[in-house]
């Protein structure tokens, strides 16, 4: 087995926006045997998910899901890169976490702190860092890691509010205690000392990719993140899944702050430029999207994507799937967490079924989350791997009820 650098293992969280009970999204595959050979491998026999893929009605809380990811990424990354980016500002002023919402229809929840807990491995450890946030103040926090393949996990550090307990390997270190309690402990470790455990807990954090297909702001921004070095490889990827283009070149604009990208077309044997925001809304999403995908593909780590399917031709959603199922192509065990209306996709030739997860609303409002693979048919056995699963997702089967029955109702 190859010794991953970088794996999510599993995400727990719980009140958390429409998320009131503990939900779980976990990486590490089940004994389904189908796509056994699209798993990925590590030196201790475990072995993980190249995919997942969440569905579920309009408001079930598949975004919540992705953002409740996000947020724990963003919370230990944001003073980093804010810091990195020339902020200029001391210590002691370093801007806090954004504002934590919590489960918002009952009393007792909107008053509790939202939890978060992840396992994911770098190089051969795999590491637990939790955190607890109340409106926008820490609560508690902890980082442990065990040497993969060991039964025995070292706490790194633990905190309870401001005060924070360190493990042997820091307290030799001789890091402080005393620092900005609005940030995370594991952030300012980060930037104030020089651990190796710190190092690449925080490290994974700033390896990972986050887009919102939901958000007009990432498709503004697209532009600003192309780089003309990527130019052939993310034209080779385009014409892959038949988008002629020939490239693109990049002009900078140092007075506005940005640049503009001008794709090439070749029509005729004559070449041709149109600026990026003349290209179809499904050329500019492939564009940003490429230069991710590619990336991961290549050096590895997580990629998490909201409404993956919008504005993409149903193959090409599934070209970009199977990308990451293909252990020829995947060779540095990269990760696609996304969320999809297209059930197009979801087919027993695509997924395993413990890689297919839905996120549905209860009457409480409450969303819950569960794979296809924890389903039992009425005679208690699993759902068959060659099922249908497209119909009779739309057919209600799985409990993550997309209201068709309700629409027909009102025609």
């Amino acid at each position: 087995m190859k010794d991953w650098t970088e794996m999510l293992c599993q995400f727990t969280f719980s009140n958390y926006r429409s998320y009131r009970d503990e939900a779980t999204l976990d990486m590490q595959a089940s004994s389904a045997k189908e796509f056994s050979q699209s798993l990925i491998g590590c030196e201790d026999g475990q072995e993980f998910l190249p995919v997942a893929a969440i569905y579920g009605p309009n408001a079930g809380g598949k975004s919540n899901l992705l953002q409740a990811l996000d947020y724990v990424r963003s919370a230990v990354t944001r003073p980093i890169v804010m810091l990195s980016h020339g902020g200029g500002f001391p210590a002691g002023d370093v801007p806090p976490i954004q504002r934590c919402a919590p489960f918002a229809f009952d009393e007792e929840h909107s008053k509790m702190p939202s939890s978060f807990e992840l396992y994911f491995r770098v190089g051969s450890y795999e590491y637990r860092y939790d955190l607890s946030v109340g409106g926008s103040d820490i609560t508690s926090e902890g980082l442990s890691r065990r040497k993969i393949g060991a039964s025995r996990s070292a706490f790194i550090f633990e905190r309870d509010g401001s005060a924070v307990k360190l493990g042997s390997s820091l307290r030799r270190s001789g890091v402080s205690v005393s620092f900005n309690p609005a940030i995370p402990y594991l952030s300012y470790l980060y930037m104030n000392a020089d651990v190796e455990a710190v190092n690449a807990a925080v490290g994974w954090f700033l390896a990972g990719v986050f887009l919102n297909y939901n958000s007009s702001y990432l498709e503004r921004a697209l532009e600003n993140i192309l780089d003309e070095s990527d130019s052939p490889a993310i034209t080779r990827f385009l014409r892959a899944v038949d988008v002629p283009v020939d490239g693109f070149r990049i002009e900078r604009l140092e007075e506005e702050g940005r640049q503009k990208v001008y794709v090439r077309h070749s029509v005729g044997g004559h070449g041709y430029e149109l600026g990026l925001s003349q290209e179809s809304a499904g050329t500019q999403k492939l564009m940003g999207l490429s230069s991710f995908i590619l990336a991961a593909l290549d050096g590895g780590g997580l990629v998490v994507v909201d409404e993956l399917d919008a504005k993409l031709h149903p193959k090409l959603l599934r070209y970009l799937i199977l990308l990451f199922k293909d252990p020829e192509v995947n060779k540095a065990g990269a990760q696609l967490v996304f969320s999809s209306q297209d059930v197009s996709t979801m087919r027993n030739d695509v997924f395993r079924r413990d890689e297919i997860w839905f996120a549905a609303r209860d009457e409480g409002e409450a969303s819950h989350l569960w794979s296809l693979s924890d389903l039992r048919e009425p005679n208690g056995n699993p759902v068959n791997k060659n099922a249908a699963y497209d119909k009779q997702y739309l057919a209600g089967r799985y409990g993550a009820d997309p209201y068709l029955t309700r629409i027909e109702e009102w025609a």
